[in-house]
């Protein structure tokens, strides 16, 4: 009988450690992406199986409206990329901001083979009033290139159909887009960059003064406190500290990062932190073709990437650029090395006045409930 009440008490002081240690981890396993679980049955016969109701635990919110000065006029500057596409559809969707270009920088594509796809996505929103450009094929400096095969990838749109429609506008020179476009904005502009930078430098160099016009530079690249996504993404390539969108155009990104304008920065230290499921599809879906494609483009993520669950590192850092309260920024004082090794690309913390906001610690569920929000409004 002894032995009994010794078992049972062992049992109870080991479930006992184990609520003390994981209750106060489990925000910490929500960000890591897994799945909350419940404990079901009788003793001594329990079970761990998926909690009730946990496929729809994202909800949504009332979304924010326009103040009296109208909509924020904002350039979205990607490098055509699934990612990408997804946050320019959040923005065609997002009431507080009026998209005024769409502009295809070098990059995951080849920039004057994709700006027609965004033009003809744009025609099928019934948006041909928003003009599209498109980038040089080239870094401003070096060689440095996404995988090709990759760029083949994006330049067929993933083998997903387009939304039919005509009308569509032809693109034009992205720089020269850029600059007249914010020089022409009664209102600050923002601008978004999901890709390179090289067309905000080349537009800068091209109109130096369109500076005093930029209200925010909201940008989704660099790797701050956590190793990069080069050479885990693609073994060949040896440098393990830079991330793809400063990587293959450092000089561009040096030339943005010490331009003085107010730039918020969403790295991959943010990004990783947001896993998105095969249950945020259906929450995606709404009638309205920007939303069926988002859809569309997550189901294909999962589907070529990982069942398990994707990063959709753009759509985080347009997140933030609507609703900085998904994520705490920190000013700090970052540089891009531009030397040819094994660094390059890679953002430096360096001892400077710190000038740069950076999201470094999201909230997922914030972010998830503001992204199903916008693209399930009516």
């Amino acid at each position: 009988m002894k032995n009994i009440w010794r078992i049972i008490l062992i049992v109870c002081a080991v479930l006992a450690c184990l609520l003390i240690l994981v209750w106060p981890m489990a925000p910490l396993w929500e960000k890591l992406g897994a799945d909350p679980v419940c404990i079901g049955g009788t003793w001594p016969d329990l079970k761990i199986s998926d909690c009730p109701g946990g496929e729809t635990g994202v909800t949504t919110m009332q979304l924010p409206t326009p103040g009296a000065d109208g909509p924020i006029p904002i350039i979205v500057d990607d490098d055509g990329s699934p990612d990408g596409s997804i946050a320019l559809l959040f923005f065609l969707r997002h009431p507080l901001f009026d998209v005024r270009a769409v502009t295809i920088s070098y990059g995951e594509a080849h920039p004057e083979k994709f700006a027609p796809h965004v033009a003809q996505i744009l025609a099928a929103a019934g948006r041909t009033d928003i003009p599209v450009g498109y980038g040089k094929d080239a870094p401003l400096e070096g060689t440095n290139a996404f995988p090709e095969s990759w760029r083949q990838a994006s330049d067929g749109f993933w083998g997903l159909p387009l939304p039919p429609a005509s009308g569509a506008i032809k693109p034009v020179p992205a720089a020269r887009l850029i600059a007249e476009t914010i020089s022409k904005s009664k209102k600050p502009v923002t601008i978004f960059i999901s890709g390179s930078h090289a067309n905000l430098a080349e537009a800068l160099r091209l109109d130096p003064g369109i500076a005093a016009n930029i209200r925010d530079v909201y940008i989704m690249g660099g790797s701050v406190h956590i190793p990069g996504n080069i050479h885990s993404d693609w073994p060949e390539f040896e440098n393990e500290t830079a991330e793809w969108n400063i990587w293959v155009d450092p000089l561009a990104a040096s030339e943005v990062f010490s331009s003085g304008l107010p730039l918020h920065l969403v790295p991959l230290d943010a990004t990783r932190q947001v896993v998105w499921k095969q249950t945020d599809v259906p929450g995606w879906k709404a009638d309205a073709p920007e939303s069926e494609l988002a859809g569309d483009l997550l189901q294909w993520m999962l589907d070529n990437w990982s069942h398990d669950g994707v990063f959709i590192w753009d759509l985080v850092a347009a997140i933030q650029a609507t609703d900085p309260g998904a994520c705490p920024e920190e000013l700090m004082s970052l540089e891009v090395v531009t030397a040819p090794g094994p660094e390059e690309g890679r953002t430096r913390v360096v001892n400077q006045p710190p000038k740069i906001s950076v999201c470094l610690e999201p909230n997922p569920g914030v972010i998830k409930s503001i992204a199903a929000s916008v693209f399930q409004q009516p």
